[in-house]
């Protein structure tokens, strides 16, 4: 998965789970406010942080482009984190960043590749992937393969929903400035 289905797929999970714990009026009067600015951010943290270190500056040295934010780590320390402060001032918004990121693992089918989801528990060095152009070898996946392309669709149909949605209730600004769908 490229881009437009971690952001979709992720943000329709965390909707979703939004609409059904509200529907079922599962914590009573309680009102849990969800700052998708944090799960967008979270849906694509792992590649933020490991596509610039990994493929990028420290290519020669990990040969891979899923590093330290593709491990289950890097999530549970974010989710952990996140509960911490919740109970501390309230506010859950490194809760569903670690979320989000725990989804991209997910979306990524983090477990065919243990060696890293589970880093440093297998050993400390992260496995390299082959030399090549991957970035080319993506973009025919893209056109080619509809496990990659349909999920990217999806995920653009989702977010272009929302942000249509948004603008014709002219909420656009309230989303900048607090999150909120």
């Amino acid at each position: 998965m490229i881009f437009f289905g971690h952001l979709g797929l992720t943000t329709e999970a965390i909707k979703a789970y939004e609409v059904i714990l509200h529907k079922d009026n599962k914590l009573g009067d309680k009102e849990v406010f969800v700052d998708y600015r944090y799960v967008l951010i979270g849906s694509i943290l792992p590649d933020i942080i490991d596509k610039p270190i990994g493929a990028g500056v420290f290519r020669s040295v990990f040969h891979n482009s899923r590093i330290f934010g593709h491990t289950l780590m890097f999530s549970l320390v974010l989710i952990l984190i996140g509960i911490y402060m919740k109970n501390r001032n309230g506010k859950n918004n490194i809760l569903f960043l670690g979320i989000a990121s725990s989804i991209h693992l997910v979306l990524d089918s983090m477990w065919l590749y243990p060696n890293t989801l589970f880093w440093p528990y297998l050993g400390w060095k992260f496995p390299a992937r082959p030399e090549g152009n991957w970035v080319n070898s993506d973009i025919v996946r893209l056109i080619t393969d509809p496990t990659y392309y349909l999920p990217e669709l999806i995920g653009f149909a989702i977010i272009a929903y929302f942000f249509i949605r948004l603008f014709r209730k002219k909420e656009i600004k309230c989303f900048l400035n607090k999150g909120k769908l």
